[in-house]
């Protein structure tokens, strides 16, 4: 199967409804400030929804519910809104069968998303860029899952995300990567974000002086490890020791990461 024919049987590409793709460039205007951005979410009943059920979750609740979006919106913070209009707008895009774990797929991707974080900040690159080449990482395989079923059911399921990416490639000819880049230059989203998930399986291979598909890499030979053995202990921080995690200070990491990846959980949990 070639990978134009994966994209010539869907009878629609997924789209990013309109009010989100506006709001996305609004986060990207150094200009910008958040009451504007709480306007256009108001358009948007879906998102609007989901701002405020996050700003009522365990994780952001004070001493009283926030009811309106301006004061939700201020509640999160700007980075947290960004993150959750990028989500929204993602997760709303595909429709998959029964048979096909979302809310574990996306809980996946938030934790791939928060370690690519962190270890951003340990290399000095953009956190948050880097958190959204992890969100957006395995959106091939949502592709997959949506535009191929026949092929997709026939796919083993494997603990590896980089065996996972092999599987595919042996039986369908391309692999989630592929797709999802793919499917990112179909969206005209940046090139940064194409490249982070074309190079995935191969970072080495990613063009000069691009750090974003070894972070992916990493963050999801780690998000591996950590489902493996059932936490982020020591028995998953020495399986991911090994050349892959070059100038990462992982114990550092290990540290860091409980808090993180339960509280980003909660974005997992109000896209379900």
């Amino acid at each position: 199967m070639k990978l134009e024919t994966l994209f010539d049987k869907l009878h629609e590409l997924p789209t990013i409804p309109k009010v989100a793709q506006e709001l996305i460039l609004q986060f990207d205007d150094p200009k910008t400030h958040i009451d504007s951005l709480a306007r256009n979410i108001e358009r948007d009943p879906v998102i609007a929804a989901k701002v405020l059920r996050l700003a009522n979750s365990v994780r952001f609740h004070g001493t009283r519910d926030s009811t309106s979006i301006d004061d939700a919106a201020m509640r999160v913070g700007f980075n947290t809104l960004r993150t959750l209009v990028l989500a929204s707008a993602m997760t709303g895009a595909f429709r998959t069968n029964a048979a096909f774990d979302l809310k574990q797929f996306w809980r996946h991707s938030f934790e791939v998303a928060s370690i690519c974080r962190l270890l951003a900040r340990q290399r000095g690159v953009d956190p948050d860029t880097a958190f959204t080449c992890g969100m957006m990482h395995n959106l091939g395989e949502l592709l997959i899952q949506t535009g191929a079923p026949e092929y997709a059911s026939r796919l083993r399921t494997t603990v590896s995300s980089a065996a996972h990416a092999a599987d595919e490639t042996l039986q369908l000819g391309f692999g989630y990567p592929e797709v999802g880049a793919e499917l990112a230059r179909r969206w005209l989203l940046p090139q940064i974000i194409q490249d982070a998930i074309a190079y995935q399986a191969k970072p080495r291979q990613a063009p000069e002086g691009d750090q974003m598909a070894l972070l992916v890499a990493q963050a999801a030979r780690i998000a591996d490890a950590i489902e493996r053995f059932g936490g982020a202990g020591e028995a998953a921080r020495e399986a991911v020791e090994g050349p892959l995690m070059e100038g990462i200070d992982l114990d550092q990491l290990f540290e860091a990461l409980p808090e993180v990846v339960q509280a980003d959980r909660a974005f997992s949990e109000v896209l379900a």
